[in-house]
C-alpha cells in the first residue's frame, strides 16, 4: 500500500457533490461501505490477475451515506495492489469457481508490492488534484 498525500486530506463535502465528481473522473463508491464510512475507488492499472486501484477512503459526519445530504470527511487516500487468487476457494463451490462466478472470492495477496511506483501515483496524484479544483469544500 501506498498512502498518498493530497489537498483532499481532512477536507468536507456533501456525499452527493462529491459523488459527481468522483463519478465523472471515473471513480465510483467501493463495495464494503457503511452508513457511516465508505471509499470511492477506481482501477488505476489492470492485467491478468493483478489490479493495482486508487482508493480514497472518508468518514461520515452528519447523516447517512446513502443520502446526497450527508456530510463526509476524507481520509488518507492510498494505492493498493490486489493480486486474484485464480485456484479454488474450498469454503466456496468448486462450480461456482471454476466458472467465474464466484465473485467474493479472496485476493491472493490484498495488499502485495507494488511495482512502477512513481508511475501510479503520478496518475492518482493527477485524478486527485482534478476532483480537488472542481470541488466545492464545506468550511471545518
Amino acid at each position: 500500500m501506498i498512502a498518498l498525500k493530497s489537498e483532499i486530506e481532512g477536507k468536507i463535502v456533501l456525499y452527493g457533490n462529491a459523488l459527481k465528481l468522483f463519478n465523472a473522473e471515473g471513480m465510483d463508491i467501493a463495495g464494503g461501505w457503511e452508513y457511516d464510512h465508505g471509499m470511492f475507488d477506481t482501477i488505476l492499472y489492470k492485467r491478468k490477475e493483478v489490479t493495482i486501484y486508487l482508493r480514497v477512503p472518508f468518514e461520515v459526519l452528519q447523516g447517512e451515506l446513502d443520502s446526497n445530504n450527508a456530510l463526509i470527511k476524507f481520509t488518507t487516500p492510498f494505492i493498493i495492489k490486489h493480486v486474484m487468487n485464480i485456484g479454488l476457494d474450498e469454503e466456496d463451490s468448486p462450480v461456482m469457481t471454476v466458472s467465474g462466478l464466484e465473485q467474493f472470492q479472496a485476493p491472493e495477496d490484498p495488499d502485495a508490492p507494488i511495482d512502477r511506483k512513481e508511475e501510479f501515483v503520478t496518475d492518482a496524484a493527477k485524478k486527485l488534484d482534478k476532483i480537488t479544483e472542481d470541488v466545492t469544500f464545506v468550511p471545518a
